[in-house]
């Protein structure tokens, strides 16, 4: 048998190799900005139902679609999540994949998906619980989503029931991300330092700089009035002034945002925790959330409870009916 000639070997090497390239995907490259950074302007959904916290019937991170669709089930079972006026339609929500995978999680550190949680947090929990529902003789004592004080735009950015909507906006100076829910703007400060500490707002301080093609954030000084933090029904976090929250954002896709975030307060937690999710591109438009306009229902629940005070109790008799 003649011995393949050395050139032909090669060349077989070469389609070989050259094949192989061809199967390997290229990656994704975000467009860019003038500035040549990745371009992320435009409406993203924050609409992922994946929760916060594992719940206590997994012990691992993956899931099966059989597993999604049995907790997307029992997600719409009941208040708060059934619409409360049959004219309205809730927002369709489902389990959206992290990294090609469902997940019982966005927690991914600890391992157990857990949040790392201090004897402090535990009792400002407790007393937060039985505070629920609070009095009524002032608007004060209801609860701030019922008197639209809130915001779905701070850190670490957790979907609601609907209104899930965000709207990113670019400059080299500025990155500025805009909530459907009680419209607020969320400022980050590209490669500037931190406001004073004893400067706090409900949005916290967030200064920015880029990775790559990630868009880092820092946010510190959250003021201590706005500690709770929902991340769904019944469930909720907390943040303190000494709260820093680092979210990553990278645009993996033409259609997806991932969004990595790390939460670090000794004043709540044992450790830093993190959690993953993604936002997803949206063709709809961004509403007006004119809460406090439209708000009768705070008005409504103070006079209901006023008026049940006033009550005769029904085995009193009027005086006119004894005579």
């Amino acid at each position: 048998m003649r011995p393949i000639p050395r050139t032909l070997f090669l060349g077989f090497f070469a389609l070989s190799a050259i094949g192989h390239a061809a199967e390997k995907p290229t990656p994704y490259r975000a467009p860019r900005l003038p500035d040549g950074h990745a371009d992320m302007q435009g409406i993203w959904n924050n609409s992922n139902l994946t929760p916060l916290e594992r719940p206590s019937e997994f012990t691992q991170l993956t899931i099966t679609a059989a597993d999604a669709k049995r907790l997307e089930a029992k997600y719409y079972l009941g208040p708060p999540n059934e619409a409360d006026d049959p004219g309205r339609a809730l927002e369709s929500r489902s389990f959206e994949p992290i990294r090609g995978e469902l997940r019982s999680s966005q927690i991914i550190d600890p391992e157990n998906g857990k949040i790392p949680w201090n004897e402090a947090y535990k009792e400002k929990a407790a007393a937060l619980r039985r505070a629920i529902p609070s009095g009524f003789d002032n608007p004060e004592q209801r609860p701030t989503l019922e008197r639209c004080l809130g915001s779905s735009a701070a850190p670490p950015m957790q979907p609601t029931v609907d209104s899930n909507m965000y709207q990113f906006v670019q400059t080299p100076a500025i990155t500025v991300i805009v909530s459907e829910l009680f419209h607020d703007a969320r400022i980050i400060r590209m490669n500037g330092e931190h406001s004073p500490p004893a400067i706090t707002s409900w949005l916290g301080d967030s200064i920015g700089r880029w990775e790559s093609e990630t868009l880092v954030v820092e946010t510190k000084y959250f003021a201590a009035s706005s500690a709770v933090r929902s991340s769904g029904p019944h469930h909720f976090f907390l943040v303190s002034p000494r709260t820093t929250v680092i979210e990553r954002f990278t645009r993996v896709s033409g259609q997806e945002l991932n969004y990595v975030f790390t939460v670090t307060d000794p004043t709540y937690y044992t450790r830093p925790w993190t959690g993953e999710t993604h936002l997803l591109r949206s063709d709809a438009r961004l509403f007006e959330y004119a809460c406090h306009e439209g708000n009768y229902s705070l008005r409504n629940a103070l006079e209901a409870a006023r008026a049940k005070d006033l009550e005769v109790p029904s085995n009193t008799a009027p005086a006119s009916a004894k005579k």
